[in-house]
């Protein structure tokens, strides 16, 4: 009779991998993530078939973390700015205590080894919050039509990457970047073409 599968050895694998994926790539070797792990390679294709399920796995897990972390406490009867508040909050607070995992999910984001019902699972997960997202950017930006909701969010992500590499470097300046950034992001695309 085999024995049941560790919990613990999972979730440690898991880890390995965002680190790994992080630094390396979705290159990193599987014998490394195992080692890293505290496990035999041979382990590792216990807990995952193959290194592409490891990685979609991986994406999963992730996705599901900062889904859970944004959705929590969501201010639904808020206004626009609050809202968008909370989860400009929730992302910097989970990104600079989660920078392997958020590391890794951009690298895997961008690979081709992440299937596309994971990638549609992943975005399921945020289609509530999104949904509310886009409705409250619409209000707050000035001619909002199409672009200037994509502009907005191009803005958003370039401004966490950057508020993320502040607190990084100033770990005590966490939460006066934090507002510094949301501050610029709401301020400056009231004004988005």
């Amino acid at each position: 009779m085999a024995r049941p599968l560790s919990e613990e050895k999972r979730e440690a694998l898991l880890t390995a991998a965002a680190e790994l994926v992080a630094s390396m790539g979705t290159a990193a070797p599987t014998v490394k993530i195992a080692k890293a792990a505290g496990v035999s390679e041979g382990t590792l294709f216990t807990y995952f078939a193959s290194k592409d399920e490891l990685l979609n796995q991986l994406f999963l897990a992730v996705e599901e973390d900062l889904a859970r972390a944004l959705a929590d406490g969501y201010p639904n009867q808020a206004g626009a700015r609050e809202r968008s508040w909370h989860l400009w909050s929730r992302f910097i607070d989970w990104g600079a205590a989660h920078p392997h995992e958020l590391r890794a999910m951009r690298q895997l984001k961008a690979s081709e080894r992440i299937s596309e019902a994971s990638r549609k699972q992943g975005e399921a997960l945020f289609r509530p919050i999104k949904k509310l997202q886009n409705q409250d950017l619409a209000e707050h930006v000035k001619g909002a039509q199409g672009q200037g909701i994509t502009y907005a969010y191009a803005v958003l992500n370039a401004l966490a990457d950057t508020t993320l590499d502040f607190i990084a470097a100033h770990p005590k300046k966490h939460e006066q970047y934090k507002h510094s950034g949301f501050e610029v992001f709401w301020n400056g695309i009231a004004r988005t073409p």
